[in-house]
């Protein structure tokens, strides 16, 4: 990942210092990814407090049916808070082989500038 959006401000209790609570803004995302029809999903586990430049190092595996279409989704969250940060969804017969930038989109649908995912995708039969 790739300069990921802040999440919210989050407060958060630390001991007893005078104001009693301090801000974070570091996030800690996560990617989840899943394919449609079938609700298949796999996530990565979280990039703790790096949201700028994260990296994932996952290996995803789906069963593809005999649908007539497909639908790879990716959804970064904050894994303190569980939001929504960023997410993308690509038809899986548009997805070419090999290593491709996926500009990630805000929930209201408008790109992150500079934010988004380097994503391998490798086809096989079995």
């Amino acid at each position: 990942g790739h300069r990921l959006p802040r999440p919210e401000q989050i407060h958060v209790e630390r001991g007893r210092d005078d104001a009693g609570v301090v801000e974070e803004d570091a996030s800690s995302p996560m990617v989840v990814v899943g394919l449609e029809p079938g609700g298949q999903l796999s996530q990565t586990r979280p990039a703790m407090r790096d949201g700028y430049h994260p990296v994932f190092n996952h290996d995803v595996d789906f069963e593809v049916s005999d649908a007539p279409l497909h639908i790879l989704t990716f959804e970064v969250r904050d894994a303190r808070t569980g939001k929504t940060m960023a997410r993308r969804a690509a038809a899986l017969d548009a997805v070419r082989e090999g290593f491709r930038w996926l500009q990630l989109r805000s929930e209201s649908g408008n790109s992150v500038p500079h934010g988004g995912l380097l994503v391998y995708t490798e086809i096989f039969a079995r």
